[in-house]
């Protein structure tokens, strides 16, 4: 349970950094999306139904910090938690720092093509504006070299669940 609460405040405190710091130090095209990497995060080491829980509350506290439409970022970040539970059924996602950066480089990829295709298919578009297309891969590329990092910090500060043990049989 505590495993929970600690990811909870990861969550806050990573909505805050990047609404404020990593908004005053890159441009707005530029602005690396720290909290899928989270969400990514939650998808390979977390039970499905409190990492779900978790990335609903990923997505509401973005939506909510950065002043889009609200449920947006929470659809999408949860369409990409349940398809990363849905792909490890059948690949072993591994623990390599290139098939990390991959698969953040590919989910920010499919989180692009949701945010673009979504608005339109819900009658949003005349509320959104669009960035440039030669802006999504350096945002790609930026938040690919944060994810080391960042799945670093997040693997020192788990506390995976104690694994039961039996009594010795004498």
């Amino acid at each position: 349970m505590s495993r929970f609460f600690i990811f909870l405040l990861c969550a806050f405190l990573l909505t805050i950094f990047q609404s404020t710091l990593i908004s005053l130090i890159f441009p707005s095209f530029l602005k690396p999306d720290l909290m899928i990497v989270l969400v990514i995060f939650l998808g390979i080491y977390f039970p499905l139904l409190p990492g779900a829980f978790l990335v609903l509350f990923c997505g509401l506290l973005y939506d909510t910090f950065s002043g889009g439409t609200l449920g947006l970022f929470t659809f999408v970040y949860l369409c990409i938690y349940f398809g990363l539970k849905l792909l490890a059924k059948f690949l072993i996602l591994g623990e390599t720092i290139s098939f990390r950066t991959i698969l953040v480089g590919s989910l920010m990829g499919v989180q692009t093509l949701l945010l673009v295709l979504l608005p339109p298919a819900l009658g949003m578009i005349g509320r959104l504006s669009w960035p440039r297309a030669g802006w999504v891969l350096p945002q790609i590329l930026l938040t690919c070299l944060f994810s080391w990092p960042l799945f670093s910090l997040f693997r020192r500060v788990d506390i995976p669940p104690a694994e039961e043990t039996l009594p010795p049989v004498s």
